[in-house]
């Protein structure tokens, strides 16, 4: 895996980094992570000290939303190569896969060496992917954004541009964004809890104005905050810190593009802050106590939009939390304005909530 010194964070700074953040968490038992995201979380930071933060693409990342198809059985990889028989292209054809690919898994202590079929699965489903996307890209975000080379991208090219199913996924989802916020002024307020790796928030930030809130645990906070302070070139960076009153960070946060939160953090913001509420694929990981929390502060926060990408059905046995589609329900004043199965991966929906 490669190494870009200048875009290092050394170990020390990672574990002091991820300390503060783990502090601010704890003070509140009530945003503690769940016992899943426990066990992830520890995984990840020993992936951080094993391979360094500038090769997080390869490594943790794989434990957000991003897939390695390791069956041609699989329903999302057996989908979306359904789909593009269905509406043919000649490019997947001729992508192509860097030679040697080595990725970190939870489920393995060693880095796992992909064979040339895994690679040539993951060749396929990548292309794939982004040949839908192109469909899904009404706004032709796919012209304005590519994948940074920051992070150390697993290597797919078409027609000699780098293709990633991160950056297909966001692309989708930011048009569905961009879509809901065209009415609301030219400067919306953004949330986004459980943002991983700071993929969407990326492709957003990078093609439309407004200041976007991510809401986090470590050490995804801390990778997205390093991440995103680079990629996002000349860009007014709020940086995660402690403050006891929203009052303290109203006027700096004011003329940032982008700032970074422990999720407790979320409960200091005022009512109707936001335009905007987004989470993808977090609430089923959360204890079910959880759930109810952030359920209820995003009625709170958002004066205009809930969106909501999360598995149809999911369990997770660790924490007790078992969910489907119909669990996610808000009061009177706000209703469904778009409900549809994700269009690259059938596991999961998106539904949009209006507050009327």
């Amino acid at each position: 895996m490669q190494s870009n010194a200048r875009n290092v964070l050394q170990i020390t700074d990672i574990l002091s980094l991820n300390s503060q953040m783990t502090n601010e968490l704890d003070a509140d038992a009530a945003f503690k992570p769940s016992a899943f995201w426990r066990e992830i979380n520890d995984k990840n930071l020993q992936m951080l000290m094993a391979d360094g933060i500038d090769n997080f693409k390869r490594t943790l990342s794989h434990n957000y939303y991003s897939w390695l198809i390791v069956s041609p059985f699989a329903r999302h990889f057996r989908y979306i190569v359904k789909d593009w028989l269905l509406h043919p292209t000649v490019a997947p054809l001729g992508t192509r896969i860097e030679p040697d690919l080595a990725v970190r898994l939870t489920t393995h202590s060693d880095p796992v060496v992909l064979s040339a079929r895994q690679r040539l699965l993951y060749r396929i489903y990548v292309s794939c992917v982004w040949e839908r996307m192109l469909r899904a890209d009404s706004r032709g975000l796919a012209l304005k954004v590519g994948e940074p080379d920051l992070g150390n991208p697993i290597r797919v090219w078409r027609n000699n541009q780098i293709i990633t199913q991160d950056l297909a996924n966001s692309i989708v989802e930011a048009n569905l964004m961009s879509g809901l916020l065209s009415g609301t002024g030219n400067t919306p307020r953004i949330a986004e809890l459980g943002a991983g790796s700071g993929r969407l928030a990326h492709v957003f930030s990078t093609t439309h104005p407004g200041t976007y809130h991510i809401f986090d645990i470590p050490p995804a906070l801390l990778v997205s905050q390093w991440y995103l302070d680079r990629v996002l070139a000349g860009k007014r960076v709020f940086h995660f810190r402690h403050f006891h009153d929203f009052e303290e960070i109203r006027n700096e946060l004011s003329s940032a593009d982008v700032a970074f939160f422990t999720a407790n953090q979320m409960a200091k913001f005022p009512p109707g802050y936001f335009d905007l509420i987004v989470s993808i694929s977090t609430l089923p990981e959360a204890r079910p106590d959880q759930v109810t929390l952030f359920l209820n502060l995003f009625q709170t926060l958002s004066k205009r939009f809930i969106y909501l990408k999360q598995w149809r059905s999911w369990k997770n046995p660790l924490d007790g939390t078992f969910l489907t589609i119909d669990d996610y329900t808000f009061g009177r004043e706000w209703h469904v304005v778009r409900d549809e199965m994700d269009p690259i991966n059938p596991l999961f929906f998106n539904r949009v909530w209006q507050r009327q």
